[in-house]
């Protein structure tokens, strides 16, 4: 049985793919054709989705889409020949099935929190997903936080991101102000002189961290309700709100929850997994096993990998000088480099889906020496200079240096640097002290995990910076093309693509 899930219309447009109750493929359009958060159908994400597989789209039993409030607009455009086996779901019940189903959990509250969707409500109880009625929170956490990013001057589809590092330096003056008016609230900030572009001012700062802080307390209101209801000990979360670890790490230091699962790729393109799990779960009535040690996502490494035949070809046809290193090889030679202060680009089998490089398409360097933190920003991915770098860590070594609460293997949870050891990864300690981490086991990335591991080896040191491969305004490299690019055009030294060495 095969069921793609399609996600299009807002941002963030993606496909997936379910084969027999298994996740299979899933990648976003925007990694395709070049433009950041594309929303527009997916037409190269499905081909992946298909091609990956090896099927065709008369193959495909069901297509499952994420939002029936788009269901006009995306008649208009579908022109594949499956409308009679299209399925429609609610753009919230989208969201619950993809921070539900992909779970470990057999049972769990489910908290959606996205500008796009507002704030949902459910619980999971084994195959079966309800929303949950509220009449309790009336605003969207997520729609405020877009909207007084878009205030602060930061003007497009993802630069939340950039107010959550922002919210660091500022203090909390406004909190009560957006609490009290939410959506509403530009109307009695102060007003903003300098554009982010020219001048970040203290006022900037503080709104910011005002925002954060609003959020936050909200957010922790949200949990609390749904702990109190339903006294379950899992939480799921998804919606773009989700992808805030500042929230997330409140949340888990609140208490109430045992387990938190989130879902990596927590905005719309997630959504399209959702959707595709709805219609083999409420519509085929399938049973739902769960391996209560670990979810469905593969790691969330689940778009197109490249051979080395393909990787070599391409290198010689645009006569590029590289060096062929065995695959045992890689991890030493890369750590060699990064300890001898080089920039790599790391370019490893399955792309990531979402928005976190977890160690396949991922710019790697030394977090014990605090110039690659201002060196990376500004010179490889010439972005504001305040923008934190998350580190990997080795899974065994994360509790020596973080205050580590819960498996982060995502991403999705900041964690205090211990303060014993914020001198020896200063680039990685953002300025409050903490670090966005990824805690990584080696069965889920043998190669990046040894390339850690080797660097332990010769430095002591087992955390590695690790930020998304691409340049500010562009999506996270899919093709060896698109990393030579990369690495072409900014100050990366070196490129590890597949077994091949590449230095300037």
């Amino acid at each position: 049985m095969n069921i793609l899930g399609i996600s299009c219309f807002y941002h963030d447009s993606a496909a997936s793919l379910v084969r027999d109750g298994e996740i299979s493929a899933a990648a976003q359009e925007e990694r395709f054709s070049r433009k950041k958060y594309d929303p527009r159908f997916p037409f190269q994400a499905i081909n992946y989705c298909l091609t990956h597989s090896g099927i065709k789209l008369s193959d495909i039993d069901c297509l499952a889409f994420y939002a029936d409030n788009l269901k006009s607009k995306f008649k208009l455009t579908l022109n594949l020949g499956l409308s009679h086996r299209i399925k429609f779901f609610s753009q919230g019940d989208s969201y619950l099935a993809s921070a539900y189903y992909p779970s470990p959990f057999k049972e769990a509250v489910i908290l959606v929190n996205g500008s796009d969707v507002g704030v949902v409500l459910g619980k999971g109880e084994r195959d079966k997903i309800n929303s949950l009625k509220d009449n309790v929170f009336k605003s969207s956490l997520g729609l405020t936080y877009s909207l007084i990013t878009r205030y602060l001057g930061f003007n497009k589809y993802g630069d939340e991101f950039k107010v959550m590092g922002l919210a660091a330096y500022g203090k909390p003056k406004y909190k009560d102000i957006i609490q009290k008016h939410s959506e509403k609230s530009m109307a009695f900030l102060p007003k903003l002189k300098q554009s982010p572009d020219k001048e970040i001012t203290q006022l900037h700062m503080d709104i910011a961290a005002s925002l954060q802080v609003a959020v936050e307390e909200e957010a922790l209101k949200v949990a609390e309700y749904l702990y109190k209801i339903h006294k379950y000990e899992n939480l799921c979360l998804s919606g773009d709100m989700a992808l805030n670890c500042l929230i997330n790490a409140r949340i888990l230091e609140q208490g109430l929850f045992k387990h938190i699962w989130i879902q990596p790729a927590a905005t719309a393109a997630g959504a399209s997994i959702g959707a595709a799990l709805l219609a083999w779960y409420r519509i085929l009535n399938n049973e739902r096993d769960v391996d209560l040690n670990k979810d469905t996502m593969s790691g969330s490494l689940l778009g197109p990998a490249y051979s080395d035949e393909y990787i070599e070809s391409f290198l010689k046809n645009e006569n590029i000088a590289y060096k062929r290193v065995s695959y045992e090889d890689i991890p030493k030679v890369a750590a060699e480099l990064i300890a001898n202060a080089k920039i790599i680009g790391w370019f490893q089998g399955k792309m990531e889906f979402g928005p976190r490089a977890l160690g396949n398409r991922s710019i790697l360097a030394d977090p014990r020496d605090m110039r690659m933190h201002k060196k990376i920003n500004l010179e490889v991915k010439r972005r504001e200079p305040f923008r934190p770098f998350a580190p990997t860590v080795l899974w065994e070594k994360a509790k020596e240096y973080f205050e580590l609460e819960s498996e982060n293997p995502y991403m999705l949870f900041t964690a205090k640097v211990r303060e014993e050891k914020k001198k020896y990864i200063p680039a990685v300690t953002h300025v409050d002290g903490s670090s966005r981490i990824q805690a990584l086991k080696r069965e889920d990335n043998p190669l990046y995990y040894d390339l850690i591991n080797e660097f332990y080896k010769k430095t002591g040191c087992p955390v590695i910076i690790n930020t998304s491969f691409n340049t500010k305004s562009e999506p996270m490299v899919l093709t060896p093309q698109d990393a030579y690019r990369c690495f072409r055009s900014s100050e990366i030294d070196c490129l590890v693509l597949g077994s091949f060495l590449i230095v300037k």
